[in-house]
């Protein structure tokens, strides 16, 4: 049998599995304790969005942390369980997510995501997007806006053109590079928040975590004309 131990005053976290109605939750004095997943819930993407959690595997009364071969401490006695939905509310305290205590940082990472999303922007360099813009029809290029950053161009909306270059899709106001997501996707509000108080910014992420800020005034409508004029 596993548990899932996690910190109560991360409790909220648990809103990401609150409707998995064969899930029990019990409390102890600083620990929220969870059990009866099925196999597969365990690897779950829910799961393993959860911060600071960890998974034990219960034998003989003492906890392994899963895949270890040492135990670490026993189950402790006494834990009164009940079903998740009525152990964890429904509307849940906000916390401050910035803040996880002197020794608890939560470092802002992507990782490769199982779920594919349509892409949504592309980062190109001018001779391509020169090529096939000179021919394009205008009905090709209307529902598009561009930015340039730095040496490449941004290009944002659907469809995509058929151009070589990076994709991204759109989570809230980050472009996110196609196959990933934040590490801990349940953030990715509070993320928001923090970065892009005001919505006035696209925040463009890259695989090495770093990112930077475009303004959605600076986007313009992508069009044969406006492309000459830019680069005239």
């Amino acid at each position: 049998m596993y548990f899932l131990e996690i910190n109560k005053k991360h409790i909220d976290f648990l809103g990401a599995i609150r409707d998995w109605e064969n899930v029990k939750v019990a409390f102890d004095s600083e620990s929220v304790w969870v059990k009866d997943f099925h196999s597969e819930q365990l690897n779950a993407i829910e799961i393993q969005q959860i911060p600071f959690h960890v998974i034990y595997e219960l034998k003989e009364n003492l906890l392994f942390k899963r895949g270890s071969l040492l135990p670490v401490k026993k189950l402790p006695s006494g834990l009164l369980w009940s079903p998740i939905m009525r152990a964890v509310p429904v509307t849940l305290p906000k916390f401050n997510h910035n803040y996880f205590g002197i020794d608890q940082k939560l470092e802002l990472r992507l990782k490769p995501s199982e779920i594919e999303n349509e892409a949504y922007a592309l980062l190109t360099n001018y001779d391509d997007l020169k090529d096939y813009i000179e021919t394009a029809p205008d009905f090709r290029l209307k529902p598009l806006q561009w930015v340039i950053v730095k040496k490449n161009i941004l290009i944002i909306g659907k469809p995509m053109l058929p151009i070589k270059g990076k994709t991204f899709w759109l989570k809230n106001d980050f472009l996110l590079p196609s196959g990933y997501d934040f590490e801990h996707s349940i953030l990715a509000k509070t993320i928001q928040e923090n970065l892009n108080p005001f919505g006035e910014d696209l925040i463009v992420w890259n695989t090495d975590n770093s990112c930077f800020k475009i303004t959605k005034e600076s986007l313009k409508p992508l069009s044969i004309s406006s492309f000459r004029l830019t680069f005239s």
